[in-house]
């Protein structure tokens, strides 16, 4: 929608004062606080120092595993015992450098650090009987015994081994090599190949770049709960447009090409596969879609497969036979705008029922369901949303979840019962709560922070109530931050726009300051959370100590209200969040203490496109710094891009009404383009666009370059360098 500058309406509707826990204070810096530096906030563990990693619960749920790291790169692994509360190093540094190395350790290749942080890549997996522990180091496996402390390495002539899973009967563990599924007896012996015919075209049970990127998929393939069957994705990506990147930096330069499928262009074709352990026979889903986000088994004999559509508007959820690959539908779930997949199926009693939720309402709730698709009840409701079920205790009758019902910028973790009554909220500290729940939802870690708290990792058991704090980060209380103010305001037409502002400490009489603005811009993903910052946050505060006010701009599609209202930005990723970023500026400029000439806009990513789409069109901002941006949808890969925007062949016009490219002539203010040569999310070619663009409409703009760094432009001596390039740009065109 069009929001004209002077006709706007602006309705302060809150601004947290001095009684809130939030409220800034006009007063000078207490003495004795250090200022922030930028090699402090982005060196090693940075400021806070880095938190507990791989989570991982023994399948009986008595012990929790982690993977510590502490600065000075010593990385144990740890266990706590959950009914007791002690904690001990299980498997040392010395032993775990060599079972599983670190990402850095691991690989020198940058995207596949990417892919083993990005992703969060297994680095241990438990034993089903608690006894042993499997480790993938660098593709290879070893199985650790925990009584004797040695290791024995399993199918030892084989290397790039990838997900390596045990079966339910410990019996035996399953790999991809090669894409295509192999097993090895746990007791150790020779490997055999179950799938054939993989390659770099075609996966079995291996994935994609696509699937795990915007699906959330985190693997291929599943064991039936009797260990007789693995149920596999199959994906052809034969007809995948593939891009081509290089290392400029290599002497030979090679030439590495990615299978990506842009908004548009054929995605892989999928289909789902079951196999027999004992005969290797595999049978085939009789039925497919063009995406297949989730498939899980129901029971031994029956496997759940979700079949979604190209526009991402229908769902349907089958139940296949394991033997014959005969399907039968359970139900449907449709929206005329688009579905966000979830992790939330759950089976009950043998799978004889279902908890599902969905956003039908225009907010996600809980429901219960039949095997045979019809509803028992519905859980929860309300103009709030739950986030995700995080554990069901069908001996004790309770299913929890975490949900926004308290605090719309944060979370809790409640508890409710299987027929809808006793709702409980668990968590009593407000702001976020990851939860981490043991198999039978008898304990759960919880890690905790909030706007103006460190994160804390802490182990509770629901039988006794025992808390332990397991980890928490160091305290940041010795330096000079200000405390974020957060505001909401509202469009002409009842939009809701989020605002946090930090300001310095004291503010001279008459002076005025530059503003930087910080956004993303996209449905459903906000920046302003009650949940700790980490390095960005930081960096954000070391920007107010040179003197600048800071401000986050959540659009109504961007604030975490529901379904509802994050459809606002349908077919119209760009617009809507400009108009309300309208409102957002006009607002800072009524403010005494901002210099209304002197606003500037910052993303990475989708806030990369957000500010390049700002800048080309609109005058609101002085300077914009765009890190890694999207800068037409038309180069962005399929599954995100079409499901707010459609197919580019039937929405040209959208399209186009969204392009920084297509509006390059229109450029207003200084742009400074940032990318990483090695990006294989957002591509390079973004930029290269809008370079191109530019120079022909005979614009200037700056442009940084980082070889060889993927989407994120890891380490420290590049963020440290993009950064302190960022406060140089400032200063220069600010």
């Amino acid at each position: 929608m069009q929001l004209r500058t002077r006709v706007l309406t602006l309705v302060l509707l809150l601004v947290l004062l001095a009684a809130s826990p939030f409220a800034a204070q006009e007063q000078a810096s207490p003495a004795g606080k250090k200022p922030l530096t930028i090699e402090g906030i982005f060196s090693g563990g940075g400021l806070t120092g880095r938190m507990p990693t791989q989570l991982r619960w023994s399948l009986d749920g008595t012990r929790l595993s982690y993977i510590l790291r502490g600065d000075e790169g010593r990385r144990d692994l740890w266990v706590i015992d959950v009914k007791t509360g002690e904690k001990r190093v299980l498997v040392s540094y010395e032993q775990l450098s060599n079972l599983a190395p670190s990402p850095e350790q691991a690989t020198t290749d940058e995207r596949e650090r990417t892919r083993l942080t990005r992703y969060a890549v297994a680095a241990y997996r438990w034993a089903p009987d608690g006894k042993a522990i499997l480790f993938t180091s660098s593709g290879q496996l070893y199985l650790y015994d925990l009584a004797s402390g040695k290791a024995q390495p399993l199918a030892p002539a084989k290397r790039g081994l990838r997900d390596p899973k045990f079966s339910p009967d410990g019996d035996w563990l399953s790999f991809v090599y090669e894409h295509d599924l192999w097993l090895v007896p746990a007791a150790g012996g020779e490997e055999r190949q179950l799938t054939r015919g993989g390659n770099q075209n075609l996966l079995h049970g291996d994935l994609d770049w696509v699937y795990p990127e915007e699906f959330g998929l985190r693997t291929g393939y599943h064991w039936s709960p009797d260990s007789r069957h693995i149920a596999f994705l199959e994906s052809d990506q034969t007809a995948v447009p593939t891009y081509p990147l290089t290392d400029e930096v290599a002497l030979n330069t090679p030439v590495d090409f990615q299978r990506y499928p842009k908004a548009g262009d054929p995605n892989p074709r999928v289909r789902v596969g079951i196999v027999a352990v004992e005969t290797g026979k595999t049978v085939w889903l009789d039925r497919a879609a063009e995406y297949i986000p989730r498939i899980q088994w129901a029971d031994a004999e029956h496997v759940a497969v979700q079949l979604l559509n190209r526009g991402q508007t229908e769902l349907e959820l089958v139940l296949a036979d394991a033997g014959s690959g005969r399907s039968r539908s359970v139900f449907f779930e449709r929206d005329p705008h688009w579905l966000n997949i979830s992790n939330d199926l759950l089976f009950l009693s043998n799978g004889e029922e279902f908890l599902w939720t969905s956003e039908r309402t225009g907010f996600r709730h809980i429901y219960r369901y039949r095997r045979d698709g019809q509803l028992v009840r519905t859980l929860t409701a309300g103009e709030w949303e739950v986030q995700s079920i995080e554990g069901v205790d069908e001996e004790g009758g309770w299913v929890y979840y975490t949900s926004r019902e308290n605090n719309v910028l944060g979370n809790d973790l409640y508890r409710i019962r299987l027929d809808g009554s006793g709702k409980q909220r668990v968590t009593q500290e407000k702001g976020t709560h990851g939860i981490t729940m043991n198999p039978a939802a008898t304990a759960y870690t919880d890690r905790y922070s909030a706007l103006d708290k460190v994160p804390e990792l802490s182990l509770r058991n629901l039988a006794s109530e025992n808390r332990v704090v397991i980890h928490a980060a160091r305290s940041v209380d010795g330096y000079d931050l200000v405390t974020p103010e957060p505001v909401e305001l509202k469009a002409p037409d009842g939009g809701l726009i989020r605002v946090m502002l930090l300001k310095p400490h004291k503010l001279a009489p008459g002076k005025k300051l530059p503003v930087v603005v910080y956004v993303y811009g996209m449905a459903g993903v906000p920046t302003i959370r009650d949940a700790w910052g980490r390095s960005r946050y930081l960096f954000h505060q070391y920007l107010v100590q040179q003197g600048y006010v800071v401000a986050y701009f959540d659009d109504r599609a961007s604030s975490i209200r529901g379904h509802q209202h994050e459809v606002a930005a349908y077919r119209n990723l760009g617009p809507v969040a400009l108009a309300d970023y309208r409102v957002g500026v006009e607002w800072l400029r009524s403010l005494p203490f901002v210099d209304a000439e002197r606003i500037a806009v910052w993303g990475w990513s989708g806030g990369g496109f957000s500010t390049s789409f700002a800048l080309t069109h609109s005058d609101l901002f002085k300077v914009g710094i765009a890190v890694a941006p999207v800068t037409d949808w038309r180069l962005y890969d399929s599954i995100y891009t079409e499901r707010y925007m459609g197919l580019p062949q039937e929405e040209t016009e959208a399209y186009d009404r969204t392009s920084a490219v297509k509006a390059a002539e229109n450029l207003h203010g200084r742009l400074l383009l940032m990318h990483g040569t090695a990006d294989d999310n957002v591509h390079p070619q973004n930029t290269i666009q809008l370079v191109d663009a530019l120079i022909k409409a005979g614009q200037q703009f700056d442009l940084m370059l980082y070889p060889g760094k993927t989407h994120g432009i890891t380490g420290a001596v590049a963020r440290t360098h993009l950064f302190r390039y960022f406060v140089e740009y400032l200063k220069k065109h600010l």
